[in-house]
Order: C-alpha cells, then structure tokens, then sequence
C-alpha cells in the first residue's frame, strides 16, 4: 500500500517552493546560503507562507545564513517532526505520540523552541520523576524531546542548541539506579504454569526458555521452528506481531537471529503442533481459532487469570497481594470459602508480567555476555545497563571464589590452617 505524501506543492508561479500540507496549512522549501535543502512551516496562510519563502530566498541570495523563527513554537515543531517521521512503524508512532500528548506538550506545546532552556527540561525531569515515572520512561521523553529540536535545526530554521543537549549527568534520569524487576521466583513459575491453559502453557514456558519478548513469540511461524531432531532443534527469529496484529519484520539484525532449543522445549512445541489445527510452515506457532496471531492483549488476560489461579501446596495463593486482607493479615475468603479480590490496579501491586519472562531468561545467564546473546541485544553494554547489578553481584561471588581457591593454594604447605588460628585455640 502506497503512503500519502506528507505534503503537495502548490501550482502557480507566485507560490513557487510552496507546499500544502494534509492538515491544510503551508510549508515553504527552499536552498540556503550554503546549498542545503531547507523547510519551515507551517504557515496558516498561503500568504504568510510566500512572505516567509521571499525573506528566505533573499537572504540565501545575499549568502546570509538561515535566520531563526522567532514565531516557532515546540507543537508547530512537533507536529512537522511527527510528520517526518511518518514512515515508522505504528508502534513507534504510536510511542512518540503518546510521549507527545501526555507528557511533552503540556509542558512545552505553546512555547517558543528559543525559550525553552536547559533548566526548563530539568525541573520537567525532576518533576517527572518525583511524580513516580521511572527513569526509563523519562529517557524516552528526552529522546523525543531532542529529536524535535534535532529536526528543526535542521528543516525549520531554528538557530540554538538542543536543552538536552545541555543537561549535565544529573540533571537526567538515572537508569542505572533503576532497581532490578521482580521475576518470578521457581516456585512461582511452576505455579502459575499449572494454572494455565493452552496455549498460554506452552507460550509462557518457552519465553522462560528463550527469553523471547513478547511480539517475537506471537510472530513465529512454524517455518522459524527447526523440530526435526530434538537434539539439534533451533527456533529463528525474523518477525514480531504490532498491536494492530499485523507480522512485520524486526527492526534490527541483531533482533533476527537463530538460538539453540533444548530436547525439553522441542518436544513440548512438538506436542503443540499436534494439538493445533494449523501447522503449515507459514502458519502461527500460537493462533486464534481461525488461525490468525494471538493478540499481546489476549495474552496479558491468560496472564492475569493464572496469576489469579496459581496456588501454593497447601492452598493459598501464589500471589497473595491479588487478594484482600484482613486486619490481622489474614486473607478474606467469601461465604463460599474463596478468596476475595482486591480492587486495584495491576501495575500498582508490582508483580511479576509476562516481560518478566525475560529478565528471568536472561538472570539465569552466566554472564552479559551469554544474556546478549540469548536476547539478542546488539552489544553486552546495553544488557549491563539493564542486569547492572544483577551481574555485577554474579561477578563479586565470582570473584570471591576464585579469590579463596587462591589463598587455599597459596597456605597449602603451610602448618597453621584454619583450625589452628590463634582464635580458634583461645575459644
């Protein structure tokens, strides 16, 4: 399917380097001073728009360089630069624009871009911050919030640098203080796998197996699964599901890559395709009854009812903050003896979610270098800033074992051991 065009020139001689926009207003193209391809917009008024294209034609005649609007504002920025990156895929837009309408515009949307400062994005951060959103969620702003400036430098005139630019370390968000997501713990894993129904069974215990996120395992088809031999079976990664379930490609090389299935996980997926009533090579691992991709949401559902459903050995449940208690610390049972939910928000009570599934996959790696290879990061940097202390205490037993198989060999001849301190013979 072919895009529309973000914009469409206008006929006619005086509106030479004008173009319309979908929204109906103007933007004005033209070659600056030094040879580049400049845009500034939108203009309200095809007018307005020759006015500002005859200023800057002139200036770029008289080898002067492209003055700033000093009109500009961040939503008339925005909303060019969401424009531009119109080619992305819905996700992402769907990401940026919500960055946008939520959190970005209502702190910056009428201001000029020339009078936002440094410090401005800086109390924005603390304040973001101080209300409970995590860093990482913040970083997300920054990116967008420097990628607006970044395009309008470059398309709109704009003269000055980025404020984010100019944040110093720790004025922004501190991933790496960003504490370690909960996990399911063993006991909780196997209990909620035995709450669950297929597909979610079998969907849950291969992403713990394989750290797949998500979208990855929803976009396999059986051609990604190699089960000809459980001892050398492999599963390939090449496309996800979006959230309009469409299978798209992944966006990275380092995304699409092949890893080792144990014989366990090879017959377990075996068994599910003898159950599925679609098993062509280009049918989905894990289909609807009419054969299309399960959807992320449908997915979130089968966690919460197993999460509902997971029971200790001796009855209680596997995730108590999912139910009410009484003063005393008990938990409340109905008039028919079951336990009584809580009404609150999922997120709010921090348990474990289906992603979790991966930081567990990846927390069972002996080092980041054996994590970025099973969730296919692009390099280990980016799996040590996420498990940074996870690895960094894997490290320090590390090397507290080697540091005692040392000293272990360096007293081997010696005659006074352990037993024979000055400490030992006193007590």
């Amino acid at each position: 399917m072919s895009q529309a065009p973000r914009r469409k020139r206008v006929p006619g001689r005086l509106n030479v380097g004008v173009y319309e926009r979908p929204d109906g207003r103007f933007e004005i193209g033209f070659t600056d001073a030094n040879g580049r391809q400049r845009w500034r917009g939108p203009f309200d008024t095809i007018t307005s728009a020759r006015v500002e294209r005859a200023k800057a034609v002139g200036n770029a005649a008289d080898g002067r360089p492209v003055a700033a609007d000093p009109r500009l504002t961040f939503d008339r920025a925005a909303d060019a630069w969401l424009e531009y990156v119109g080619g992305l895929r819905p996700a992402t837009q769907d990401v940026y624009g919500r960055h946008l309408r939520l959190h970005l515009r209502p702190n910056f949307g009428s201001r000029r871009l020339s009078a936002i400062s440094a410090r401005d994005v800086a109390t924005y951060v603390s304040r973001k911050q101080a209300a409970g959103l995590g860093a990482w969620s913040v970083k997300g702003h920054l990116t967008v919030l420097s990628a607006v400036f970044a395009y309008a430098a470059r398309h709109l005139g704009f003269v000055g640098m980025s404020p984010v630019a100019q944040l110093v370390a720790r004025e922004r968000p501190n991933v790496r203080a960003t504490g370690e997501r909960r996990v399911y713990t063993p006991d909780e894993l196997v209990q909620t796998l035995a709450a669950s129904a297929e597909p979610w069974r079998t969907l849950i215990e291969l992403a713990d197996i394989v750290g797949g996120r998500e979208s990855e395992l929803l976009g396999l088809w059986w051609e990604n699964l190699d089960l000809s031999d459980p001892a050398t079976a492999t599963i390939r990664f090449t496309h996800q599901v979006d959230r309009r379930g469409v299978r798209v490609p992944l966006k990275t090389e380092e995304s699409m890559a092949t890893l080792p299935l144990p014989r366990v996980a090879a017959w377990m997926l075996r068994r599910h395709r003898m159950r599925s009533p679609y098993s062509g090579p280009q049918a989905f691992v894990f289909a609807t009854r009419t054969g299309r991709a399960i959807s992320q949401r449908d997915v979130l559902r089968a966690i919460y009812r197993a999460q509902q459903r997971a029971r200790r050995p001796d009855g209680t449940p596997t995730f108590p903050e999912l139910f009410e208690h009484d003063v005393r610390g008990h938990l409340v049972v109905d008039e028919r003896g079951r336990f009584v939910l809580r009404k609150v928000k999922r997120r709010e009570l921090g348990l474990p979610t289906f992603h979790a599934l991966r930081h567990g996959a990846a927390m069972s790696c002996e080092d980041a270098e054996e994590a970025r290879d099973l969730l296919r990061h692009k390099n280990s940097n980016v799996t040590r800033a996420i498990y940074r202390a996870h690895f960094d205490d894997r490290r320090r037993e590390q090397l507290r074992a080697r540091m005692e198989t040392r000293m272990e060999r360096a007293r081997g001849g010696s005659e006074q051991s352990d037993d024979d301190s000055p400490e030992r013979k006193a007590s």
